[in-house]
């Protein structure tokens, strides 16, 4: 199992949206990773057909300084890029790949987790009166899992997955509430445009998503990156909700911490409540 380094990660969420000769650039990179390691920038630009000054723009596109920048932070973190999935020709061979590919997943997500987004996130979310939760499909069972998490810990939490029903929420938000979305595209068109009603209330919004150039990410006032290599078009959610609840879960970590003497409170009233339930519940079965 190998992680990809974090500059090709930015290269694979900034690849849709790349043209010209910086997909071309793109391309040559993800082709191979070492190119950057072993040859010099003119290097490059000759295999691109382009001009150096090209080459270092799209290192600074990507957050580095240079072409040196982005070579050294390869050097530093780079392991060989795993291209294809362990072959699934025997059981064992799918076991494997699909364990190599969830903890893969895993691990390059928390590559991405900043501590100065978390922090924030978790600074919004502890002083908000209500959350509200926007999400769909797949990433709607993401959201009701982390509702019920935030509801132990004595949060205000608001969540259907109905357009109409996030509408009517979302027209009774203030600026001293949240919005936490969750899309893996960042395009979902009623997540989008619900935190764009947010946004312009003033209400502060935390994105999860795959991709820091989507529509999402845009409008939010903190990101939260998830690393999965699913396509956008895909045949249900795997390793990208495994991602998704990785950093949730992450975020509820982060926030219990914050406030551990509050957190045990809250989680110990709901555990007194629910147990009362069963006892009840044998109760009446035997009755």
């Amino acid at each position: 199992m190998n992680i990809t380094p974090r500059c090709i990660l930015q290269i694979q969420r900034l690849h849709s949206k790349l043209s010209g000769k910086y997909r071309d650039i793109a391309d040559c990179i993800l082709a191979d990773p070492t190119r950057i390691i072993r040859n010099k920038v003119r290097d490059i630009a000759e295999l691109c057909n382009c001009d150096d000054a090209l080459v270092i723009r799209f290192c600074q596109k990507l957050g580095y300084s240079g072409f040196s920048d982005l070579k050294q932070s390869l050097a530093a973190e780079f392991m060989p890029v795993k291209m294809k999935p362990a072959s699934a020709d025997t059981f064992a061979g799918l076991k494997k790949g699909f364990l190599d590919n969830n903890v893969k997943t895993l691990y390059d997500t928390i590559g991405l987790l900043e501590e100065e987004a978390v922090s924030r996130a978790v600074q919004i979310l502890s002083g908000a009166k209500t959350i509200y939760l926007l999400a769909a499909g797949m990433s709607g069972i993401v959201a009701e899992d982390i509702q019920i998490k935030l509801i132990r810990l004595g949060f205000k939490v608001v969540f259907h997955q109905d357009a109409e029903f996030a509408r009517i929420f979302l027209g009774l938000c203030h600026p001293d509430d949240a919005v936490l979305a969750i899309s893996f595209s960042g395009e979902t068109s009623h997540v989008c445009e619900m935190a764009e009603i947010a946004a312009k209330k003033k209400v502060p919004v935390i994105a999860v998503s795959n991709y820091p150039d989507s529509k999402l990410a845009k409008l939010a006032d903190v990101n939260l990156l998830t690393a999965s290599e699913e396509k956008i078009f895909r045949l249900g959610a795997m390793t990208s909700r495994i991602a998704q609840y990785f950093v949730l879960d992450f975020l509820v970590i982060s926030l219990v911490s914050e406030d551990l003497e509050r957190a045990e409170e809250y989680i110990l009233r709901t555990h007194d409540m629910i147990s009362k339930n069963k006892v009840r519940g044998k109760r009446d079965e035997k009755a």
